[in-house]
């Protein structure tokens, strides 16, 4: 009876929630891979976009806390990188994409917002956060698409990488607030961070500068810079 009695309690109890890996298809036909965590009910969603060569992999540390925080991720493989191969029925790689090709790539986080919209998250709950040319595509995506998040985080923004600008985007008519982060020690991305909130405040923009000890884009975190990050969109909630 008391067996009986725990499976039908194990049963009524909520399961878990795990992450999933799961495809996304753009608009311009390049088929994505992505982890997914849901949220909690009422908790932000963070679409996570990596850095040049790199892939969803890179923010397992960030994801960790995300959901022990019951906050839900988005961490894409862009187009060309880790599972993210093929575009239009062709492989592709990022090796030998042109900067118009690069400047596409915003579209996969408007596609990654489409996709939680279906699902129920509403652009307003969700916010995009990229590292290094991520940072300049989810702020390229924030302020063309169609898709406004609650908020969007820079990790080591540049000016330009890759011929994908982030000044035009960032100074540009917005809502939503940004939050750019870089090392001091990282040079141009320190530089492009300064510079953008210049032209941001002087714009009246909601914008902000987050400081890191070390390291460039996701190599920034460590448990008190993630707490900082953390702390900063708990105000969205």
């Amino acid at each position: 009876m008391k067996f009986a009695a725990a499976l039908l309690l194990a049963a009524a109890l909520p399961a878990s929630a795990a992450q999933r890996t799961v495809k996304l298809s753009t608009p311009d036909g390049c088929a994505l891979e992505a982890f997914y965590l849901a949220p909690s009910s009422g908790s932000l969603t963070f679409i996570n976009v990596h850095g040049l060569g790199s892939g969803k992999y890179e923010w397992a540390a960030f994801q960790k806390e995300l959901k022990a925080a019951g906050l839900g991720y988005l961490s894409l493989d862009l187009r060309g990188h880790g599972e993210s191969r093929s575009c239009g029925g062709k492989k592709t790689a990022y090796m030998y994409f042109s900067g118009a090709e690069w400047n596409k790539a915003s579209l996969d986080v408007e596609t990654a917002a489409a996709w939680l919209k279906e699902r129920g998250i509403a652009p307003a709950r969700q916010v995009f956060c990229g590292a290094s040319i991520g940072a300049n595509l989810v702020m390229k995506a924030a302020a063309e698409g169609a898709y406004k998040p609650a908020a969007v985080i820079m990790l080591s923004p540049g000016l330009e990488y890759a011929g994908v600008k982030s000044a035009p985007y960032f100074a540009a008519r917005r809502a939503f607030p940004v939050l750019t982060a870089a090392s001091p020690e990282d040079g141009y991305a320190w530089f492009s961070a300064v510079k953008l909130n210049e032209a941001g405040r002087a714009a009246g923009l909601n914008s902000s500068l987050l400081a890191g000890k070390g390291g460039h884009g996701v190599n920034m975190f460590t448990p008190e810079f993630i707490h900082a990050l953390l702390y900063w969109t708990s105000s969205l909630k």
